[in-house]
């Protein structure tokens, strides 16, 4: 697979950079969660064994996925937001040939030292090269970057998720019948207000819903689909064929590494973790801050996962291509 450079368009979906605070989040990520252990914040699964540790269930995560895309040997993955590489190693271990995309420099380079082909690319900006070229595509947990909170005041979320569907209908061949895209994504119950979540947390009660949206999305950057939205955006180019709710994996997994770390920042490994990060401290202080509030202070992320009715919803869909 090779790369060029798409043509300029005038499609401002096509033509929108990535977004700041997503580039910003992930910057920060690379520093900390590795040095603390963590190569993943996606949702492990632990199919109701709470003994399973984060290591196994973050495995087994990759082959369920991995099996509902339909992913065998010679079959051909592009894995859009791929990370550290987690879902591109078990698919090479299954003998097929897998490429990722990813919007983080460090994720690219520690991909590439690895052996795994991972591109520097927003999967809105490729080009026609790329098109008819596999057998399946998946979207673990990046889906909740793609529109913003901006897009979702002026309205264009669903235009986002149209052109999304699209584009991974233009990406896999034709020729393979019932060829799968599968994603993973936080959703929310019910739609707030997005002005909110342009708002400063400050300007809300602490502890609130809003306060806690608020914080997020200065925080990680990105905007969620609603219950039912992506089943519209996704009509004329893929069926729902299977759903499965990871909510309370995800609630697991969220707290298993707040856990962790937590205990990581009392102990002797602090100044190792500390070391690690200062270059993202140095380049990016604001929101490092603003990531380590939102985590360890008002720990928003795990907000919300909790509770019986949790804020938010986590969907594991796998969508087959309408020809």
């Amino acid at each position: 697979m090779t790369t060029a450079e798409p043509e300029r368009s005038t499609d401002p979906i096509v033509s929108a950079p990535t977004a700041p605070t997503v580039v910003a989040c992930y910057s920060v990520f690379d520093r900390f969660f590795p040095a603390c252990g963590f190569t993943d914040l996606t949702d492990g699964i632990y199919e109701g064994d709470t003994n399973r540790s984060y290591e196994a269930a973050q495995a087994r995560q990759a082959e369920v996925l991995l099996d509902r895309a339909e992913v065998w040997s010679a079959s051909r993955l592009l894995d859009i937001g791929c990370g550290y590489g987690r879902i591109l190693k078990a698919a090479t271990n299954r003998g097929a040939k897998s490429w990722g995309l990813t919007v983080s420099p460090e994720q690219v380079r520690r991909n590439t030292k690895a052996g795994l082909d991972t591109r520097l690319q927003n999967y809105k900006h490729l080009g026609p090269e790329w098109h008819r070229q596999f057998d399946a595509v998946i979207a673990n947990g990046s889906l909740e970057h793609f529109a913003q909170p901006a897009d979702a005041v002026a309205g264009r979320d669903d235009a986002i998720y149209q052109h999304l569907f699209a584009t991974v209908h233009r990406l896999l061949d034709p020729e393979v019948v019932g060829a799968k895209f599968v994603t993973t994504a936080i959703h929310l119950r019910e739609r707030p207000d997005p002005r909110n979540w342009l708002r400063p947390p400050s300007h809300f009660q602490y502890g609130s819903a809003e306060f806690h949206w608020a914080r997020l999305a200065r925080s990680f950057g990105g905007w969620y689909p609603v219950i039912g939205q992506l089943e519209r955006c996704a009509e004329g180019y893929f069926r729902l064929v299977h759903e499965e709710d990871g909510t309370d994996d995800y609630r697991i997994t969220s707290e298993a590494c707040l856990t962790a770390v937590r205990r990581i920042f009392r102990s002797w490994r602090l100044p190792q973790v500390g070391c690690a990060a200062l270059p993202v401290l140095v380049r990016r202080p604001v929101h490092t801050i603003r990531m380590l509030r939102c985590m360890l202070g008002s720990e928003s992320w795990n907000w919300q996962f909790r509770g019986d009715q949790a804020p938010t919803v986590l969907l594991r869909q796998t969508w087959e291509r309408v020809a």
